[in-house]
């Protein structure tokens, strides 16, 4: 699984750089990546998923996985660019209310711009 990574301010935007289906092996190698991202100190996250076929629940769970660790460090996880079944999938676990679901990763990045910076960082 190739990822095209972009630090964008204090905003990294994630991407798949080939189509992939985040289910099973996939999903953890994916989970494992971005917490080792998180661990690097990248704390707000924009995850562009247009080559993002299919998620299963092991994919939901890598999500929901880094979402919790985020937002346990004040970070923030906004997922863009979803194609119907990834967002069908969404909707039936009604995941689509506990996520940040942004049309594009530019509506991210401005949404990202609008947050107040945290206490004591540079501006």
């Amino acid at each position: 699984m190739d990822l095209s990574l972009r630090k964008i301010g204090r905003t990294l935007v994630v991407s798949f750089a080939t189509r992939v289906d985040l289910e099973g092996e996939t999903s953890l190698l994916f989970k494992e990546k971005l917490k080792s991202l998180i661990g690097d100190g990248h704390l707000h996250v924009i995850i562009d998923l247009s080559n993002a076929g299919f998620l299963d629940s092991q994919g939901l769970g890598a999500l929901i996985s880094c979402l919790k660790v985020l937002r346990q460090a004040d970070g923030s996880l906004t997922l863009t660019n979803l194609s119907e079944s990834v967002e069908a999938v969404l909707r039936i676990t009604r995941l689509v209310r506990v996520f940040e679901v942004l049309p594009t990763v530019d509506d991210a990045l401005a949404a990202a711009a609008r947050r107040p910076a945290p206490v004591g960082s540079e501006v």
